[in-house]
């Protein structure tokens, strides 16, 4: 039973820790989108780049992206 739990506190920190990664390369790229577009980029350059949707992308120009980041 002692190895149950020892074996679920290692996957919940590698999980807080996963999780901490990913909203710190979400916000890096979100900042990095928004720097291009308020250099001039266009949402087509960026789209391709970031893999998202035109249309995704004119969302977080016009301030409608995710929240919280």
């Amino acid at each position: 039973m002692l190895s149950d739990v020892t074996e679920q506190t290692d996957h919940a920190a590698a999980i807080r820790a996963a999780r901490q990664a990913y909203d710190q390369a979400r916000a890096t790229l979100f900042t990095a989108i928004r720097a291009a577009l308020g250099d001039g980029v266009g949402p087509n350059a960026i789209a391709r780049e970031s893999q998202f949707s035109r249309e995704y992308i004119a969302r977080i120009r016009d301030g409608k992206g995710p929240k919280g980041v």
